[in-house]
């Protein structure tokens, strides 16, 4: 869990989204997370997959959160109706999403094709991805690369 400090070139004005991974529906650790975000201003997420339970996504219910799915989401019909009723969007096994003038991906990163395509593909700014459970922030072929850990 990570909050990620967006500046953007043209207006000046920062943009703050948390980035999650692999809570594999630990709900003391989101409830703390959601603590932080919470008290940093924060309203949007990004969850970079290994949800595993409809009571996590509910237990982010109060945030704009942006979800992929993971290797261990099997279950995906209570995970998919969890977040469409607290109005969260779920893109599946790869996701884009345009935040501060910046075009950002996410993937779980178990389908290593996948992602490995979005980094080379030098189309985003920040591809954050889950899966290793090993916090990175480094520069791939030109894109800057992000795990939460």
């Amino acid at each position: 869990m990570i909050p990620c400090r967006l500046s953007p070139e043209l207006s000046g004005a920062s943009v703050l989204i948390g980035i999650l991974s692999d809570s594999h529906g630990r709900l003391e650790r989101l409830a703390e997370a959601a603590e932080v975000f919470s008290s940093k201003g924060i309203e949007t997420l990004i969850h970079c997959g290994d949800i595993t339970t409809a009571e996590a996504v509910e237990a982010l219910s109060d945030f704009d959160v942006h979800w992929v799915l993971g290797n261990c989401d099997w279950d995906e019909d209570p995970l998919r109706a969890a977040m469409s009723r607290y109005g969260h969007t779920c893109h599946g096994v790869r996701g884009d999403l345009k935040v501060g003038g910046r075009l950002l991906g996410f993937t779980h990163g178990h389908r290593y094709d996948v992602f490995q395509a979005m980094v080379i593909s030098g189309e985003y700014d920040i591809v954050f991805h889950g899966h290793t459970h090993v916090r990175r922030d480094e520069v791939e072929h030109g894109t800057r690369v992000i795990c939460p850990g």
